[in-house]
């Protein structure tokens, strides 16, 4: 069992990752009318996405991976090159969070990161439900104007900026795809599908070095 130190170290950390990934990948919604909050700028709709934003921050690897998926789709350069960065030196390893294979996928709870940063007033979360009795649809996870003024404050961080750098190259990797695409991708890697429920996903960085390695050749 973690400390109490260890605890509160690890919730401050993934509400730092959780609040840039608002911020990078959140959908505006300052034009929009309804259930928002006031003040809110960013919103990811459901946690399913944010699950799969999350992973791609916690495990370098399979970040890379999807870089290299999306490069030999489009030959674009800079998509090997972002992918060469993340797997420079230990990255891979000293920034990886394994997360538990589950029913649909990755999942660890970021209830408590949302917690913290609704506690300070940076984020918020509403519940959405439909049908008839009204049933839980999903929640939206909404990033609000002192959580962006904080997290500009933040990347300018030496330490913390390594969170921003990443939440942004993620953003660009998921695009607008939905939290259930965003999942069929990460599904694809075979040491992530053929994970046994309750396991830790393991790390594919030798056979993304070695991927890497061979389209470098080939581009040269």
């Amino acid at each position: 069992m973690p400390s109490a130190a260890e605890a509160h170290i690890r919730r401050r950390r993934d509400a730092v990752r959780i609040l840039h990934i608002l911020h990078q990948a959140g959908e505006d919604v300052r034009s929009r009318r309804g259930d928002v909050p006031a003040t809110a700028v960013k919103v990811v709709k459901a946690e399913k996405r944010l699950q799969a934003l999350d992973f791609w921050v916690r495990n370098p690897d399979y970040l890379a991976h999807e870089l290299l998926n999306q490069y030999e789709r489009d030959r674009d350069p800079e998509l090997l090159r972002l992918a060469a960065e993340v797997m420079d030196g230990d990255e891979p390893d000293v920034r990886r969070l394994g997360m538990l294979r589950f029913f649909f996928g990755a999942f660890e709870r970021v209830h408590d990161a949302v917690a913290t940063l609704k506690t300070v007033g940076l984020a918020d979360v509403r519940a959405r439900f439909k049908g008839n009795p009204a049933r839980l649809s999903h929640r939206d996870f909404y990033l609000l104007e002192a959580g962006a003024a904080k997290a500009v404050e933040l990347a300018n961080d030496d330490v913390l900026r390594w969170y921003a750098d990443r939440a942004v190259l993620v953003a660009r990797v998921a695009g607008d795809r939905s939290g259930d695409a965003l999942k069929d991708a990460q599904y694809g890697v075979d040491r992530y599908e053929g994970t046994r429920w309750g396991q830790i996903i393991a790390p594919i960085r030798d056979e993304v070095r070695a991927r890497l390695d061979e389209l470098k050749r080939a581009a040269t």
